[in-house]
């Protein structure tokens, strides 16, 4: 979540004498009510995605490194924003001590910062695997996405350093003296440059990554579907569910994040004016979205596909290595590579391609196993 402004109406104006008299009775069932049903299915589904693929040794492919990585920031950034962003609105003043109030959001800048250039490194392995599946199987590896990833990590816990140093209690007299966790910057050009500064990190370069792969996909994606366009109609119905995924995810990443965004610079650059009720209220409303987006990830990613729901399948009813046949015999259980974007090695490569992981082949063999979407 982007730091200079807080969530709450005192932190978000930043002056105790320009606030509105708001009544707060409903904000404190609605925004805990909204915020507990996005932490409840976020977790869930971000649980369940690493479980998945730490359980069955066929997801752990290139993509799914990236899938994970993705998961584990959208779970750090719910758990470490969504319940204190609910006290705010249901306590009248921080309880949590300066420590927690540091630690609290410096790890939600982390955790936001971490999810979005996940987002966008995502969307760059995707564009390799579409456009050039061959050519990216030397750069598509594990461990190739495991020190990305790590990278991504180690970019957000330095440059979110700021947010623990500045971050501190303030008090308010806000209706009686109360006591706020919130940013005292140097000076406001501090507070307008760090703003800046998380849109372009949290949201403008990201979504300019993932719409300029959006755009080399679906492009790419068209030209051979125009080419095959009297090809079967399986093939057809494929093509047209990757695009619709692929620019649905950039979307919803735009749509989810673009109102804290917005709201947030707003307010950084008429830092004195006073909040209308209207606006804090969108505030509520625009924080709800950009948790949304990491609570929607896994289904939107992983969840909904084939092999996800395979493995679910799995995991209740399929506990033994062997399966019986009607007669009575047991024929041991073959083992197959599945995973996004693939199918059995023993089904041709058609139409779109996406490459498999080049460090479990020989060279030889790479071309070969290159499958379908």
């Amino acid at each position: 979540m982007p730091v200079g402004i807080v969530d709450r109406l005192v932190n978000f104006t930043g002056n105790s004498t320009s606030l509105l008299d708001i009544p707060t009775t409903i904000e404190a069932y609605v925004a805990p009510t909204l915020y507990s049903v996005i932490f409840l299915v976020g977790v869930t589904g971000n649980s369940l995605v690493i479980y998945i693929v730490a359980r069955f040794s066929e997801m752990r492919t290139v993509t799914n490194y990236y899938i994970v990585n993705l998961a584990v920031t959208d779970l750090a950034f719910l758990v470490c924003c969504v319940p204190f962003t609910a006290a705010n609105y249901t306590l009248p003043s921080w309880i949590f001590g300066e420590a927690l109030c540091k630690l609290v959001n410096y790890l939600k800048q982390v955790a936001a910062q971490a999810t979005c250039l996940t987002l966008a490194v995502l969307s760059v392995d995707r564009y390799c695997a579409i456009v050039h599946p061959l050519a990216s199987l030397k750069y598509r590896r594990t461990r190739i996405a495991l020190v990305a990833s790590v990278c991504t990590w180690a970019a957000s816990v330095i440059l979110a350093i700021p947010v623990a140093i500045y971050y501190r209690l303030v008090n308010f007299n806000f209706h009686g003296m109360r006591t706020y966790c919130r940013p005292v910057w140097p000076s406001v050009a501090w507070e307008q440059g760090y703003m800046i500064y998380t849109v372009l990190v949290t949201y403008a370069i990201p979504m300019t990554v993932c719409s300029s792969a959006c755009f080399c996909i679906v492009r790419q994606l068209w030209n051979r579907f125009k080419e095959r366009e009297n090809g079967p109609l399986s093939s057809i119905m494929q093509t047209r569910r990757v695009i619709s995924m692929v620019v649905g995810v950039v979307i919803l990443f735009g749509i989810c994040w673009l109102p804290n965004h917005v709201l947030n610079l707003w307010r950084t650059i008429y830092i004195r004016n006073k909040i209308p009720a209207s606006v804090y209220w969108a505030k509520m409303f625009a924080l709800f979205l950009s948790y949304a987006n990491s609570a929607i990830n896994p289904f939107v990613y992983t969840l909904l596909g084939e092999n996800y729901r395979k493995c679910l399948r799995k995991t209740g009813c399929c506990r033994h290595g062997n399966q019986q046949k009607r007669d009575g015999t047991n024929t041991p259980k073959t083992h197959r590579r599945i995973g996004p974007g693939r199918s059995d090695y023993n089904i041709p490569a058609i139409k779109i391609t996406l490459a498999t992981d080049a460090d479990r082949f020989e060279p030889d063999k790479q071309e070969e196993y290159a499958t379908e979407v």
